[in-house]
């Protein structure tokens, strides 16, 4: 077989336009699969990080030999954050649960400031922060609308984040993992053209 090239092995995936979520798992071991997501999250730019530490190398040595004599390996946790930095009460339900967010049909607040205080009240709606685990499925989409990258298996957790009030809106930050051990749990697929996918050869 000859020689791949670079430039015949270039196949980036960057750039994001959208952040889609939807809360059942995918089996993407599937050769045709359907998704429908419930939410297009608003993330804050370059806050989407998914990565996975290092693997833990053990050695194995013998008497006489400098060089490990064999070795295993023990592959490092994954990581997933983003930021959604909204308070709209879907993604505070989505985060904490529905059990957690609860209306407020009138508060009645008296400063003297007349810009403040509203002879017809506030209304809106409080929340628990508590633990909720957040599982399901994440569609990045590129930039071109063109390609698309799958995770599946995600589990997150939420808290709230308002460290720069000044310059920066009250956000959600999203932190968790993948699991799903032993399955297929990311897929990087490209719009289709007349004729369907074709497996590349070699």
């Amino acid at each position: 077989m000859a020689m791949k090239t670079k430039q015949e092995l270039k196949d980036v995936f960057n750039g994001l336009s959208s952040l889609l979520y939807q809360s059942t798992v995918v089996d993407l071991s599937q050769g045709t699969l359907e998704v429908t997501p419930e939410y297009d999250l608003p993330c804050t730019v370059d806050t989407l990080q998914i990565s996975q530490e290092d693997p833990t190398v053990n050695h194995y040595k013998v008497i006489g030999l400098d060089t490990d004599w064999t070795s295993s390996a023990t592959l490092g946790n994954m990581t997933i954050q983003f930021t959604v930095p909204t308070k709209k009460k879907e993604v505070l339900t989505l985060a904490y649960g529905a059990d957690a967010v609860k209306d407020i049909t009138k508060l009645t607040i008296t400063t003297g400031d007349a810009d403040i205080d509203n002879e017809h009240g506030y209304e809106g709606f409080s929340i628990q922060l508590k633990k909720k685990k957040v599982t399901g499925t994440f569609i990045l989409v590129d930039e071109e609308k063109e390609n698309l990258m799958v995770m599946t298996n995600i589990s997150l957790w939420a808290k709230p984040l308002f460290e720069n009030p000044g310059t920066e809106p009250f956000a959600i930050q999203f932190t968790g993992t993948m699991e799903g051990a032993g399955s297929q749990s990311m897929a990087w697929l490209k719009k289709a053209q007349a004729g369907g996918y074709k497996k590349s050869s070699g």
